[in-house]
This record gives structure tokens, sequence and C-alpha cells, in this order.
């Protein structure tokens, strides 16, 4: 009987969350793309991801894509990349990782021989 107790007053604690890690609940995100090369910062654009419709644009390129889901898990999401407007490359993939408050977005296309990385914050899209 005292096992049940404690089984049933663990199974209707609260989950306390660890400090550094939180929930990817979602939302809409927005920050500032950089493609570096060895020879510094190659360029750099505005993102507005919104994680809970699976689209990501691009305002200050022209494009617009669309988010097709790879894995998921509390902390971290993977997409794969479909443009769907505007001259940016298709069939990237994205990964992002949330910690402290802020998502940290990763980017890349082995065959195009591309990558990008940002820091994306909590935020209303501009488009």
């Amino acid at each position: 009987m005292r096992t049940l107790i404690i089984a049933a007053i663990l199974l209707a604690a609260p989950a306390v969350a660890q400090p550094g890690h939180q929930k990817l609940l979602g939302g809409n995100w927005r920050g500032i793309g950089l493609q570096v090369g060895p020879q510094g910062v190659q360029s750099t654009w505005t993102i507005d991801l919104s994680i809970d419709d699976s689209r990501i644009d691009y305002p200050s390129l022209g494009c617009k894509a669309v988010l097709h889901p790879v894995m998921r898990t509390n902390t971290q999401v993977e997409f794969r990349e479909q443009i769907t407007e505007g001259p940016c490359i298709d069939d990237g993939r994205i990964s992002a990782t949330l910690r402290d408050g802020r998502l940290y977005w990763f980017w890349s296309k082995p065959s195009a021989g591309a990558d990008a990385s940002a820091v994306l914050y909590r935020g209303e899209l501009i488009g």
C-alpha cells in the first residue's frame, strides 16, 4: 500500500524543468542568419521561423519555404526545407535546439557546400 501511495504522489506531481533546459513548445522565432566562410562573414539575412505553421521566411532575401519535419524532441527539431518562393537554395536541412530561451538554428546542404547559423529569439513575425 505504501508503494502505491508513493507512486500516486510521483505521478500527480508536476514535472520540474532542469536549469538551462526548456521545452520546445513551438511559436514564432526571429533573428539574423549568417553564412560564414574561411574569409569571414559572407552574407547576412533576416529569418522568421514559425514552428507551429512549419514555415520559414527570409524577408530580406525575398524567400519563403515550407518545412517538413524530420525529427522532434522537447528541445530539438529538424526539418527539410522546401523553398516555395524566391532564389534561395532548395532542399536544405534545418536543425534547431532550444537552450536558455534562445533557439540555436543551423542550416546546411552539404551537396551545395553551404551552411549557415543563427540565434533566434521569440517574437512576432515580420511577414
